[in-house]
């Protein structure tokens, strides 16, 4: 019990150093400083301090490792899976206090049931490496919340962990009110037998379906406003209904694999895997991401909602980020390794959010240009990479009217806000809640 006292005495004292209020608008004058906080987003320390290890309790006292595998609800709490060491789901709650959903009493071995507390998921045994009991999560509705008759509003879906013997299996974890409320897990898909379908339009059970290769798991917010939970692998794209137990086929790899644009993407080789990274749009369209296969390249490609049509979206013909960065994103543009989508998949229409390996900052590709977000909430086009403040600099050492920088992870939340989970290494861990931020505002300044 000594060791966590400890810890939080540390990030107590880590904290003390400076506020968010403080570094935002320590650069302005006082005359200043009411016109710049009310124009600018505001940068709210939200989550952890500096810290390693597995702690609950208030946000800026609780302990994580680094994270990325991230999702907000629609009242902006954000769930989280460690990317290193204590392998348990996460909530960063709205109201200032982190608490585990799962995995915490580190079950070892393999658990063949289908449902039970979400606190013995198995995962990954410490022996042979660190694993997580789900290596990525959705939040669906708000699954803290209750409705008028009592029952949750909301929901979660995550996905096993590998080496638990049930490596393909996607789980879903709610309050369950039968048990007193205790957070609850139930495998949903993954440990059939039979392979998943591949004709859009054709629905099956989920519970009969095996996946030959562990799907991502994400969501979709369509223009009718109706959110979907999507599965997707090997360029398949299945939507799984709550209800119905159902996944439901709604684009496959064989539709837009065949397209001209693939074959000359590698530099001048034609791409043969599908994309694992994917994005969506509010009129059905699919967002699509390569990345291994043809980097340093990368592309960002979209697909039509049935299929049919392909279009290069943006790429990286420039290479070197000290020689470019912004700007037109077929012919100016350039990403560290390639463009990377970034800010959890649902985008607004028309919208993309991007990022890079070791760029770092959030970009934005828009009627076929990238620029990039600054701290004044404002979208700019920078030459260069050391133009828009990037480098190994955190977001409080850049010039004000520079980007936030170095924050390695980015996910949208509701209301324009979004966080942003900052990492360096030595276990410094850091989560900021900023916003507003409007997605579609006209760039401020735009390169030649």
């Amino acid at each position: 019990m000594m060791k966590p006292a400890v810890a939080i005495l540390t990030c107590g004292l880590l904290l003390s150093a400076a506020t968010s209020s403080d570094v935002e608008l320590a650069a302005q004058s006082p005359a200043q400083n009411n016109t710049a906080a009310a124009r600018w987003p505001k940068y709210e320390h939200f989550a952890f301090c500096c810290v390693e290890g597995y702690l609950d309790g208030p946000s800026k006292e609780a302990m994580s490792a680094v994270t990325k595998a991230a999702s907000v609800d629609d009242e902006g709490n954000l769930y989280f899976v460690p990317a290193q060491g204590d392998g348990c789901l996460r909530v960063a709650r709205i109201d200032g206090t982190v608490q585990t959903i799962a995995g915490a009493d580190y079950w070892q071995g393999s658990l063949p049931a289908e449902e039970g507390p979400a606190a013995f998921i198995p995962h990954l045994q410490r022996a042979g490496g660190i694993g997580n009991p789900v290596s990525t999560c959705v939040a669906v509705g708000s699954p803290l919340k209750d409705g008028p008759d009592g029952q949750p509003l909301g929901y979660l879906i995550t996905r096993g962990g590998h080496g638990t013997g049930l490596d393909n299996a996607i789980y879903k974890i709610w309050r369950n009110k039968e048990k007193g409320g205790r957070w609850w897990f139930r495998i949903i898909a993954g440990t059939g037998t039979n392979l998943p379908p591949t004709t859009v339009g054709q629905s099956v059970p989920a519970k009969n379906v095996r996946f030959p290769r562990l799907p991502f798991v994400n969501k979709r917010e369509l223009a009718n406003g109706k959110t979907e939970v999507v599965l997707h692998s090997e360029g398949n794209v299945w939507v799984y209904d709550d209800r119905q137990g159902t996944l439901t086929c709604v684009l496959t790899a064989s539709q837009y694999m065949g397209a001209e644009v693939w074959k000359t993407l590698r530099q001048g080789r034609p791409v043969t895997q599908p994309p694992q990274r994917m994005g969506f749009w509010p009129d059905g369209s699919f967002i699509l991401n390569t990345y291994q296969e043809t980097y340093p390249i990368g592309c960002v490609l979209k697909v039509t909602p049935d299929g049919k049509q392909v279009e290069l979206l943006a790429t990286n013909p420039r290479g070197s980020v000290d020689k470019a960065f912004d700007g037109d994103a077929l012919n100016q543009t350039a990403f560290f390794g390639g463009p990377l989508l970034a800010g959890g998949g649902a985008y607004p229409q028309g919208v993309v959010l991007l990022t890079a390996v070791d760029d770092a900052l959030l970009r934005r590709l828009k009627d076929g240009r990238v620029a990039t977000l600054c701290k004044d909430g404002e979208w700019r086009e920078f030459p260069t990479k050391r133009a828009a403040g990037g480098g190994e600099l955190t977001w409080q050492e850049c010039p004000a009217d520079k980007a936030p920088a170095w924050g390695r992870g980015w996910v949208m939340a509701p209301g324009g806000y979004f966080y942003q989970l900052y990492s360096m290494g030595g276990g410094d861990a850091w989560v900021w809640r900023v916003g507003p931020i409007d997605w579609n505002k006209p760039t401020l300044q735009k390169l030649p």
